[in-house]
């Protein structure tokens, strides 16, 4: 097999390069759009995107966006394994593509990278194994003539090495100019850098978690929030609406600014929307939606009360892994499903909005 390079230089949204490369992870892009394929998911990638991932595999081609042994931002399990010790190869569904060949060129990678890095198949996982996503969304569910057990057959009776694989050298093109998909398309590829969503929200001091995006997205609007990158752009569009840069450098000026989320930061408090609200009925402030008025209000009300304090268990995150590590939990997905029972949490599959109800009632525990 031929694989063509196209290297992201920058590390900036990955954890580094120390990789084990003990697990390889299957996504599916979840991009239909025609012309959706490798090269544009590659180009993506190359012009600055808030995920990473290594390869990129359609009917046509395998392509090579970062080394092996970086840590790519995929998985959605923060610092967990499968983020610093798993590969990921996204299978691309583009409309114009044949799937089931494109399972196939991604079938004998997984091959290589296995013989490669020593991998066992067991340690083929899915997306789903790390954060139970609902991906790779057409291999779990049969949807395009092949399933997962299927996959992972052709996987254990590929041959072991015997074609050779080429290596094409990184180049630093980005490809052609994309034509743009329609809006309701998962990716768009035009002016991506400046429309990364993590960067903004971690440059403006937010919680940029998947968690807290998805909970922002369902008060703005956005119904069925999966972190695409038409989602992303919307819901970053309406962030900026509301959003009012700080002018002030220090402590004493921004206390004095009358921004509650400034005065929070300042105390070393959760100033995310969600601990706002929480805090806001706590005061009996009615129907919080951050308004200024009620921020005001909130801000007063926080000023004047000595009883308020950070709790000691309160971890400025909405991921209910990172608090579940933080304190010392096991946040695997079984855990977790156990736990969702037994609050009374039904069907309980992972999904962020089931994950915010799961980490509110342990940390009202």
């Amino acid at each position: 097999m031929t694989i063509k390079q196209q290297l992201v230089s920058t590390r900036s949204n990955t954890y580094g390069e120390s990789n084990p490369c003990n697990y390889i992870t299957i996504h599916e892009t979840a991009n239909y759009s025609k012309g959706a394929g490798a090269q544009v998911h590659a180009n993506l990638q190359s012009n600055g995107y808030s995920a990473s991932w290594h390869y990129q595999v359609d009917d046509k081609a395998v392509i090579q966006s970062f080394p092996d042994n970086v840590q790519c931002w995929h998985a959605g399990d923060g610092r967990g394994k499968g983020n610093l010790e798993s590969i990921a190869i996204e299978i691309c569904v583009n409309l114009d593509s044949d799937f089931k060949k494109a399972v196939e060129n991604a079938v004998e990678l997984v091959k290589n990278l296995m013989i490669k890095h020593n991998i066992p198949l067991n340690k083929v996982v899915q997306h789903n194994h790390w954060s139970g996503k609902d991906c790779p969304h057409n291999l779990r569910n049969g949807y395009k003539g092949v399933n997962w057990n299927t996959f992972i057959d052709f996987v254990k009776r590929a041959p072991n090495g015997n074609k050779p694989v080429t290596v094409m050298p990184s180049t630093t093109e980005k490809g052609p100019a994309q034509s743009k998909p329609s809006a309701s398309k998962p990716i768009q590829t035009t002016t991506m850098k400046s429309e990364s969503i993590v960067d903004w929200m971690k440059a403006n001091k937010m919680d940029s978690s998947y968690a807290n995006r998805a909970t922002l997205a369902a008060q703005q609007g956005i119904k069925d929030y999966k972190g695409t990158a038409a989602q992303n752009i919307t819901l970053l569009s309406k962030l900026k609406k509301e959003y009012k840069p700080k002018t002030t450098t220090s402590k004493s000026e921004t206390i004095k600014s009358g921004s509650v989320v400034d005065y929070m930061n300042s105390e070393g408090m959760n100033s995310s929307f969600a601990n706002r609200k929480k805090l806001a009925g706590q005061y009996g402030i009615k129907n919080y939606s951050g308004t200024a008025a009620q921020n005001i209000t909130l801000l007063n009300k926080l000023k004047n009360s000595k009883s308020v304090s950070k709790p000691k268990n309160e971890v400025k995150t909405n991921s209910i892994v990172d608090w579940m590590k933080t304190n010392h939990m096991d946040s695997s997905y079984t855990n977790r499903a156990k736990l969702a029972q037994k609050y009374g949490i039904s069907g309980y599959k992972g999904t962020a909005a089931q994950n915010i109800v799961l980490l509110n009632k342990l940390k009202d525990k």
